[in-house]
């Protein structure tokens, strides 16, 4: 069975403005997918070197083959801006400091704030990043710390529909049309990751190891 792992961050010592809902969030969406759960690491326990490729970023302490990149999906909830994810007890997940998919990681869920905000996005998230992943899902604008998204997205994912469409529905069920639902993902050749469905719920295509091309989408919730 696909494996899954989420970080959440609801204690921001001082860096940023507590949040309340990360962890349901995050919790809803481990708990409801069908699929072996990995990891489970909130409050300080979430750390910026667990996205982060071996040798990168300051220090040099990327552990991503053991946590990001060692499941098929993985959920952040927490703060975040254009530069990445912000966590509680260390610095932000940099886009320049990540290689995810070498390993096995497919699909990473962003669930913060502007962190697929349109401009820049491919020379912030370009081809660096995708080394096999096929999505990253976020969003272009600001968004509310909401309880139920992580669920409701396992839900749809089980369900059968797409990732893309399991991604928009649930950012949908739970924003207002002034928040902007946002993904990335990439293809190859021999690869389409346009319909995509979750491990064991239908089609999956082959990494795309080598992309060629990346795929931009945002809309109103």
């Amino acid at each position: 069975m696909a494996t899954i792992g989420i970080e959440w961050v609801q204690r921001y010592n001082g860096l940023a403005s507590d949040l309340s809902n990360t962890r349901p969030q995050a919790e809803g969406f481990y708990n409801t997918l069908s699929a072996t759960r990995s990891f489970n690491a909130g409050h300080d326990l979430a750390w910026d070197q667990d996205f982060k490729t071996q040798g990168a970023g300051s220090p040099a302490s990327g552990a991503d083959p053991n946590l990001a990149d060692n499941v098929d999906m993985v959920s952040f909830s927490g703060h975040g801006g254009a530069g990445g994810s912000l966590f509680g007890k260390s610095a932000d997940a940099k886009p320049g400091e990540i290689r995810w998919g070498d390993r096995e990681l497919e699909y990473i869920v962003l669930d913060a704030c502007n962190v697929l905000e349109e401009k820049g996005v491919f020379g912030r998230w370009g081809w660096p990043v995708f080394k096999g992943l096929h999505y990253i899902l976020g969003f272009h604008t600001t968004t509310s710390a909401e309880a139920d998204r992580g669920r409701i997205l396992a839900q749809y994912l089980n369900a059968g529909n797409t990732v893309r469409q399991a991604w928009i529905k649930a950012c949908q069920d739970t924003e207002s049309s002034g928040t902007q639902w946002a993904y990335l993902r990439a293809d190859a050749p021999g690869t389409n990751t346009y319909n995509d469905h979750w491990w064991g719920k239908g089609a999956v295509s082959a990494d795309p190891t080598n992309p060629n091309v990346l795929y931009y989408a945002r809309g109103a919730c």
